[in-house]
């Protein structure tokens, strides 16, 4: 069971994961676009086209301009999975030591590392909360909810949930998690940490990934495609008569 889990199921799930990311980004690139859709006004230049994209990855600007309600929430959300994600792969790559390039000891980033982390985690699963009463309180989100949404919240709240019971009740050494990690990506498995817990939270983590590229979530990637097509600069023509 745990080469099942630990070694070949992994590989799997790279595997359906990146194959189906790649053919959902080529069939949005492949679609037709018979005519200009860039809304005006609109930058001018392919840098300011750029920071246009940037600012409504980061900032969420149409959402605050149409439902400023939503918009805490889901950027609350949305930033803290960022940070989440980000902390994971450095603290796990520094073994929590890498606060020590700005001058910290050994045991001020390991500090560090878990305070940042348990704030992170903590804004992480207050968004979600945010968004799933959200979506059980709201009548019309009800109705346009199907299974599969309810599916993906549920797991993340498992792999949140999961997470910060980590933090709290059961910390898996960052040693045994990268030695891990790292025999998978090296093709030299190892077996994965002794917890529960962490296998339970892998495990989620898993199936997420394995059905992200067919679900909604592919909306993470379809911001950047949909919005360049209302951005992109190109030449305007003066008609003369």
């Amino acid at each position: 069971m745990s080469v099942l889990f630990g070694w070949v199921l992994p590989y799997i799930v790279l595997i359906v994961f990146l194959g189906g990311m790649i053919h959902r980004m080529l069939v949005w690139a492949h679609v037709p676009v018979p005519f200009k859709l860039t809304v005006f006004p609109s930058p001018d230049t392919t840098g300011g086209a750029v920071l246009d994209l940037a600012k409504e990855a980061v900032g969420f600007r149409s959402l605050w301009r149409g439902k400023k309600s939503l918009w805490f929430g889901a950027w609350l959300f949305h930033i803290a999975l960022a940070l989440v994600l980000i902390g994971h792969f450095v603290g796990i790559t520094f073994l929590g030591h890498q606060f020590t390039l700005f001058g910290a000891t050994p045991e001020q980033s390991e500090r560090l590392s878990i305070l940042f982390g348990t704030y992170a985690g903590a804004a992480l699963l207050i968004g979600l909360v945010f968004l799933t009463i959200r979506r059980l309180a709201s009548p019309t989100m009800r109705f346009i909810s199907n299974f599969a949404d309810y599916l993906v919240l549920v797991l993340l709240l498992g792999i949140i949930g999961s997470g910060m019971y980590m933090r709290f009740f059961n910390e898996v050494p960052y040693g045994a998690v990268r030695d891990y990690l790292a025999g998978l990506f090296t093709f030299r498995p190892v077996l994965p940490p002794d917890n529960q817990a962490f296998l339970f939270h892998f495990t989620l983590v898993e199936l997420l990934l394995l059905y992200f590229p067919s679900s909604k979530l592919m909306h993470a990637c379809g911001l950047f495609f949909s919005r360049w097509l209302i951005t992109r600069p190109y030449e305007r023509q003066v008609i003369l008569k």
